[in-house]
């Protein structure tokens, strides 16, 4: 039976978890390896891989099976394929932004509205910067938090989208970098760019960079100071800013479905 969201659009009911021991496909296992192949040998990004007919030799599988095992990781960012003589995989990045764009097909079929990933981001994000500032390793904060503590915001905007969107994610990616938790770092930043990537193609994100960059500057203090309660109160903040400040240019897509425009 198939269920609405708010905008009255059919969606998927989010299913109990009836296939968790649903045995992995061929090309599954492809990717299973290929990542643990990986980690062994200790490689890492632009570090090539064996050619396509050493893989199907080491794991035993059928072309087709390596190249959508392949595939998988290719879409994932975890790998890439260099095309053309002389070309192959090479090992890629562990990067949200793909979990995100993942995620947001799941999110979309299930019905979920931006409104509800606003809200997720909420609960996430201030909880890094909790985690973030209770980091005991003091010169690690500083040293991370560093960069963003210039106060060097540009008073006018220029047409470079990408600068601001990569500025402020890099500056919410430094803090997850500091709870010391990777499943934190990649799962609850995905939420974060998914709704960086849906506000920078709705909005002109351009028009507040000086209301994120000094934020950030007052977050980073409190980071470093190891306040851990008033940083996840900044965040927490900083996010409901950003929120508010849109609310106006998303009009009824906060009730829309969540999708990677």
């Amino acid at each position: 039976m198939s269920s609405r969201n708010g905008s009255g659009s059919a969606a998927i009911p989010i299913a109990t978890g009836g296939s968790v021991l649903r045995p992995l496909k061929a090309a599954e296992v492809v990717a299973r390896n290929v990542v643990r192949a990986i980690r062994a040998q200790g490689l890492q990004p632009g570090d090539g891989l064996p050619s396509e007919a050493e893989m199907v030799k080491q794991y035993g599988v059928s072309r087709e099976s390596l190249r959508e095992g392949l595939r998988l990781l290719e879409v994932q960012g975890m790998i890439t394929i260099r095309r053309g003589p002389g070309g192959g995989p090479l090992v890629g990045t562990v990067d949200s932004a793909n979990l995100g764009r993942m995620e947001a097909l799941y999110f979309h079929l299930a019905g979920a509205t931006y409104g509800e990933l606003f809200d997720a981001w909420l609960f996430a994000e201030p909880a890094l910067a909790r985690m973030a500032a209770a980091n005991p390793d003091v010169a690690l904060r500083e040293s991370t938090m560093a960069p963003y503590l210039s106060g060097d915001v540009e008073e006018e905007a220029h047409d470079n989208l990408d600068i601001y969107v990569s500025g402020h994610e890099g500056f919410h990616g430094a803090v997850a970098a500091l709870t010391g938790n990777k499943v934190f770092q990649v799962t609850f930043r995905a939420y974060g760019q998914l709704v960086a990537h849906h506000l920078a193609t709705v909005a002109d994100v351009r028009t507040i960079h000086q209301t994120l960059a000094h934020d950030h500057v007052k977050l980073a203090r409190v980071i470093i100071d190891g306040d851990s309660k008033k940083a996840e109160a900044m965040m927490r903040a900083h996010l409901t800013n950003i929120v508010n400040l849109h609310r106006a240019n998303m009009g009824d897509l906060l009730e829309g479905d969540v999708e990677w425009l």
